[in-house]
């Protein structure tokens, strides 16, 4: 039988609140609380090398960055001031709208687990402002898009429209926009034919097109364009779907000052060609954010 500590080996009363604070959550920070601690924490989400790259892969908070959505909200760091420290912690794509069990509630309204524990301050990942996603978080446009088909080469000149996607198989990431846009269009459009639904990660719905395993993806305009130009032989932008998307960062609803100050970081970026973020586009896309935004404004 193990002897009980002596009195002296317990500890103490301020040491067990200690501990106690150690384990609990952090609460939700505001961005005066950022200023004060000196730190922008953003959950970043590697789901493709469009967007960004972590190093290894199944990091989680010692990760190296790579891409254009670290780039990103680094400058908008150095744009709240030079003693902020970007402190940044990969996610899944799910995560950012997990609630207190760890699921994902489309219905429910409710700010995410880690923007309410204070894990992130946001989430730059080019979310889409979608209704779904509005009962729980708030969102600044950075730019739009619409939705583009990438296809099989082998569907060139023959995909010509969207009513030509029903009854084809499509890939595409569960809980997405591209998800949530099919998803419409079977219980309406397709509903005599539906696609037929393959859930994969971006990277992986885009292998299943370039090996021809599936016939078409959706993608966001600029993974679109960077994937066809960098990666995949075998796959095209065949056309746009649906309407115009607002394209951003995402926040808690109450943080009005934070959304405030990366509305304005943005429309700053967008005054000058060689901005950050033009050059960050440019370097990546071969077109600035300005260009995109004009590319995109213009297709009907």
């Amino acid at each position: 039988m193990a002897s009980r500590p002596r009195p002296s080996q317990l500890p103490s009363v301020s040491a067990c609140l200690a501990m106690l604070c150690l384990a609990a959550p952090a609460p939700a920070r505001s961005l005066a609380e950022i200023v004060r601690t000196h730190e922008l924490r953003a959950c970043i989400v590697a789901f493709h090398p469009a967007a960004a790259t972590a190093t290894p892969p199944n990091c989680r908070e010692n990760c190296h960055f790579s891409g254009p959505v670290y780039d990103e909200v680094q400058s908008f760091s150095r744009y709240l001031g030079k003693a902020i420290r970007l402190r940044t912690l990969r996610v899944e794509w799910d995560e950012q709208f997990f609630n207190q069990h760890d699921q994902t509630d489309r219905e429910a309204s409710y700010t995410p687990k880690l923007l309410a524990d204070g894990s992130c301050d946001v989430f730059p990942n080019r979310l889409t402002k979608n209704a779904w996603r509005l009962k729980k978080m708030d969102f600044v446009t950075l730019f739009s898009s619409r939705l583009m088909v990438v296809a099989h080469a082998s569907q060139q000149g023959r995909l010509l429209s969207a009513d030509q996607l029903a009854g084809k198989r499509a890939a595409v990431l569960k809980n997405s926009t591209y998800y949530t846009w099919l998803l419409e269009q079977n219980a309406s459009r397709y509903r005599a034919n539906p696609v037929r639904l393959r859930l994969m990660s971006v990277e992986d719905s885009l292998r299943a097109v370039d090996d021809g395993q599936v016939d078409f993806t959706l993608l966001d305009s600029d993974i679109a364009i960077w994937s066809t130009r960098h990666q995949f032989k075998h796959a095209y932008v065949a056309f746009p779907v649906g309407g115009k998307d607002e394209i951003g960062w995402a926040m808690r609803k109450e943080d009005k000052d934070l959304q405030a100050a990366v509305a304005e970081f943005f429309a700053q970026q967008r005054k000058s060609e060689h901005s950050d973020l033009n050059r960050i586009w440019t370097r990546y896309y071969g077109l600035s954010l300005n260009k995109m935004i004009t590319l995109v404004n213009s297709t009907e």
